[in-house]
């Protein structure tokens, strides 16, 4: 008898499970029917963000259960934390309105920001499509073509703003090596730095080396850039000879500040959800994004375009970004007395 129960509940749970899980799956394609998800992008157009979000865009509706739309809002300003203040203030948390925000997401909000109006713990991430490990790359008819021309020569770099990596980069890096970079604050985006590079007004940018790859081909192509530094514990793979930030601070306090400046490059050009996003949608829309990584019709267009993919997963994000949060507070401190906050 007592087995024959067994038996039974066995096979109610499995009848159970498999009414449930299609009936779950029939919620979501039912709610994404006819409805158009946004995307709002904190990088422009133009720039690699731009690029990778209108690529992945077009291949990830297919992937989502209902077929939804898929567009993009670019949302710039206030040093790349507009976008996520409004994901994370005033946009429908219903699985409808989805971000990717710049790299310097978690890092602004841990350093206390004033243009942060968002928490980053509330970051729900689908995944990345590449590492986007930051690099100082300058135009060689500025005669700078390494770390100690830069520590002998002021090197005008340009700035969005004081929150982004294009300024907390070279500020730290003149405290941390002794280099000699100015910074001109208030250009409206990466691709106004690099043509402000073009014309002979600026030497440099620090910008993520994919940007450079995907946006600036000519310039490697002619051998116009040279490359410095890259803000990372390891080398850019693409960047075999240009030395890791790792390899040249001398100082303990100085290596405790690397994870803090180079991990949210990890996260990958993230995507990700704000708030209490109902959890079905969620993992339909992280289950997306997983397949539409190994779709060989986005493969191919990404290699035709000249895009590196290398997928971060979510867990992975969710991990790293668990990691840069629980930096020690004398580190922030420390890092916050650098820049000036």
């Amino acid at each position: 008898m007592k087995a024959r129960v067994i038996a039974m509940s066995a096979a109610l749970t499995f009848v159970a499970t498999t009414l449930v899980a299609p009936a779950r799956a029939d919620a979501v394609a039912d709610f994404y029917r006819d409805k158009t998800i946004t995307l709002v992008s904190a990088g422009e157009a133009g720039g690699a963000h731009g690029t990778y979000a209108q690529l992945i865009t077009a291949h990830i509706k297919k992937h989502i259960p209902g077929n939804p739309n898929v567009v993009i809002q670019y949302m710039l300003g206030a040093g790349g934390n507009q976008a996520p203040n409004y994901l994370y203030n005033v946009a429908p948390r219903d699985g409808t309105v989805i971000g990717l925000p710049l790299q310097d997401l978690i890092f602004n909000a841990h350093i206390g920001v004033q243009a942060v109006k968002y928490d980053p713990a509330a970051a729900h991430y689908l995944g990345g499509a590449d590492v986007t490990r930051t690099t100082v790359s300058v135009m060689k008819a500025s005669g700078i073509l390494t770390l100690e021309d830069a520590r002998r020569n002021e090197v005008l770099m340009g700035a969005t703003g004081k929150s982004g990596q294009t300024y907390i980069i070279p500020v730290l890096l003149n405290r941390m090596l002794g280099t000699r970079f100015r910074v001109v604050t208030g250009y409206q985006g990466i691709n106004f730095i690099h043509l402000a590079m073009e014309r002979g007004e600026l030497h440099a940018s620090a910008a993520s080396w994919p940007t450079i790859a995907a946006a600036k081909k000519a310039w490697i192509e002619k051998e116009l850039i040279g490359n410095l530094i890259t803000i990372a514990m390891e080398r850019e793979p693409d960047l075999p000879d240009v030395p890791a930030l790792a390899e040249v601070v001398t100082s303990a306090e100085d290596r405790a500040l690397i994870p803090l400046l180079a991990g949210s490059a990890a996260l990958g050009r993230a995507w990700a959800a704000f708030g209490d996003i109902p959890p079905d949608r969620l993992a339909a829309l992280r289950e997306a994004w997983a397949k539409t990584m190994v779709d060989e019709a986005f493969r191919a267009e990404a290699a035709a375009r000249g895009l590196a993919v290398n997928p971060v997963p979510w867990q992975a994000q969710q991990a790293l970004a668990a990691q840069i949060l629980a930096t020690p507070d004398a580190t922030v401190a420390r890092l916050k007395g650098i820049l000036g906050l």
